[in-house]
């Protein structure tokens, strides 16, 4: 309660800001363009606010847990493409569009805009998804968990709590060596419990040898799945691959979340459908559940993001951000001596990662990522930020184009400064992390356990806010690209303005739940980073290159523009699970991003090119 108290008066001030706004809410500009009215200041903190998103706050936090100090390049991205972005902030905001599908179809006519919707909502679909559970992700962690329940032979668990990761391990402190846990599966059919079990094996070992074990279990599995696919003696080696694939390995001194494979689809999440019959000698497992479910958390989230996007659209974002970005940038601030000092300092935390032994790169800057990594990482933030329609709906909502540059150059600085903030803290806050499931969410459980009372609450509020301010941005704005590029063009030409904020507060509640309904869709696997990545490839790679052509380059026709977004958004949707696997190991190694924006540039040139019309010269 400590910490959900000023997070609930957090949200209660930003509904009322809502409330308040949403009476000046007359016509669509109103909602979607706040009117036309923001000055350069106000641009600034709400463009921070909707950058910063759950993207920097759990997904680059959660990489510099992984890989230290390097993870520091990750925004290179975002102050590349903020100094381009700046140089056609004028020409985007003299436009005087809505959204950016508008000034592609303006451009490259009915097809190409169309596609473009399609682009951006996928994408964004995506990134709101994500806001979501990383809204869910904090109220977890800020309600705590129940009391551990030690767990015996026959007792029995859920589905819900061995696929959530509350069914747990924890070896005795001083343990090395090999256990196993053996789980009987129920029939779904019958209703009795299957006679062969389902091993889990967890080997714990000292620091020093994590990594080598961990390359070495993976080798093997790898080479077993080579074998099969050669067509070897397969029930075998299915064997093998089997016990292997459900090998845990962990540190001594920590726990690991256990998970088996028989469960099934038609189980409700209440059925008893494991039941144990064999634990661990040495150690215990024990369930130990939040008080409120992700899933519960991640409803609660959605609820209020969607409802206060609703309320006034721009209008109410744009002024609550003046908030949220002061908080942000003054949190940061004020955490970045308090973690260091925390730390021990640079010493300190190089003692801290040589003690942990799985993370020895995490003291340096260079020499962690390939070249591959640079390009997978740093390319769809450039892409995105070269086309994010939520910073081009803030260009246009600017009170005119010479405040537009203004607010975007200012951007170039503040942006990287938080973002880099946003990294070191979770960098220095790793150090003191030694368990990776308690690094999960790094900063804030850095709030919770390192920083001051204040402080740390203050900061809970700031990772609300942002996550509250990047989710209503990326819901707004394929609600808006809707109304104005479909309904209005092709559904209802004459709405009025009642009609039109009235249909624009529809469609948020309606891309609401379709983002609510990916956040379940995607592979629990899949991290906030990783989701991250893919969302701004699928935008960045078809909506971009045509985007900034309607901008800069007259050449360019509706054929390019139109094969350049096909391009850009096949290319990434078929790269993981149709062309990856068939390129060479070397190649396979790049993520969709720079085949995808590859092909998509050069359908642009080359078709263009191929479809311009000739002028006639003297001799025809």
């Amino acid at each position: 309660m400590t910490y959900l108290i000023p997070i609930f008066i957090y949200m209660l001030i930003l509904t009322g800001i809502g409330i308040y706004k949403s009476r000046q809410v007359k016509t669509q500009e109103d909602f979607t363009v706040a009117g036309r009215t923001l000055s350069p200041w106000i641009m600034v903190c709400t463009m921070l606010a909707v950058w910063i998103g759950t993207g920097s706050i759990v997904g680059n936090a959660g990489k510099a847990y992984q890989v230290g100090m390097a993870a520091l390049f990750l925004p290179v991205g975002t102050f590349i493409g903020m100094i381009l972005l700046s140089f056609i902030a004028t020409r985007a905001r003299s436009i005087e569009a809505l959204s950016v599908p508008e000034i592609i179809g303006r451009r490259f006519g009915a097809t190409a805009r169309m596609l473009a919707v399609i682009a951006l909502v996928i994408a964004y679909m995506v990134i709101v998804s994500y806001q979501f559970n990383a809204g869910g992700m904090v109220l977890e962690v800020i309600t705590g968990k129940k009391d551990k329940v030690i767990l015996n032979v026959n007792d029995t668990l859920t589905k819900n709590q061995v696929r959530k990761g509350y069914f747990q391990y924890e070896p005795p402190e001083d343990f090395t060596g090999t256990t196993k846990i053996e789980l009987h599966v129920k029939d779904p059919e019958t209703g009795s419990f299957s006679e062969t079990p389902e091993t889990v094996i967890v080997r714990v070992v000292p620091a020093t040898e994590i990594i080598q074990l961990r390359q070495s279990l993976k080798s093997q599995v790898k080479e077993l799945e080579d074998k099969l696919t050669a067509g070897s003696d397969s029930t075998e080696i299915a064997m093998q691959l089997r016990k292997l694939k459900s090998t845990v390995l962990i540190k001594k001194g920590t726990f690991t979340r256990i998970a088996a494979e028989g469960h099934d689809a038609r189980f409700k999440k209440d059925d008893a459908v494991y039941r144990l019959s064999e634990v661990p000698g040495q150690g215990q497992t024990y369930i130990h559940e939040p008080k409120l479910t992700a899933h519960r958390a991640t409803i609660i989230a959605a609820i209020f993001i969607v409802g206060y996007t609703m309320l006034a659209g721009l209008l109410s974002l744009a002024f609550a951000d003046i908030v949220t970005g002061i908080i942000i940038t003054g949190t940061l601030l004020i955490a970045f001596p308090v973690l260091l000092m925390k730390t021990g300092g640079l010493g300190g935390m190089a003692e801290a990662f040589a003690a942990m032994g799985d993370r020895p790169d995490n003291m340096k800057l260079f020499g962690v990522f390939s070249p591959a990594d640079y390009i997978n990482f740093c390319l769809p933030v450039f892409l995105l930020v070269m086309g994010d329609a939520n910073q081009y709906q803030r260009i246009f909502a600017s009170k005119n184009a010479k405040g537009a540059r203004k607010a975007v150059i200012a951007m170039i600085f503040v942006a990287l400064l938080i973002e880099e903030l946003i990294i070191a803290e979770a960098w220095f806050a790793s150090s003191l992390i030694p368990n990776p499931e308690n690094g999960r969410y790094v900063l804030i459980y850095a709030a919770r356990h390192f920083m001051p009372l204040a402080l740390g609450i203050i900061f809970m509020i700031t990772v609300v806010g942002i996550i509250i301010s990047t989710a209503d941005s990326f819901l707004l704005v394929p609600a808006t690209t809707f109304i104005k590029d479909i309904y209005q063009t092709y559904i209802n030409p004459k709405a009025d303005e009642k009609r039109i904020v009235f249909m624009s507060r529809l469609m948020v509640l309606t891309f609401g739940v379709i983002a609510w309904l990916v956040s379940l869709a995607f592979a629990e696997s899949t991290t906030v980073f990783e989701k991250a990545l893919y969302a701004f490839t699928v935008y960045g790679s078809a909506v971009t290159p045509c985007l900034v052509a309607a901008l800069l380059w007259k050449g360019a026709t509706k054929q390019g523009a139109i094969s350049s977004i096909l391009a850009g958004t096949v290319t990434t949707l078929l790269w993981e699970e149709v062309i990856k696997g068939r390129l060479p190991v070397e190649v396979a190694k790049l993520d969709a991003v720079l085949p995808a924006i590859t092909f998509s540039v050069i359908c642009l040139i080359v078709v263009s090119l191929l479809t311009q019309e000739r002028r006639p010269t003297g001799d025809d």
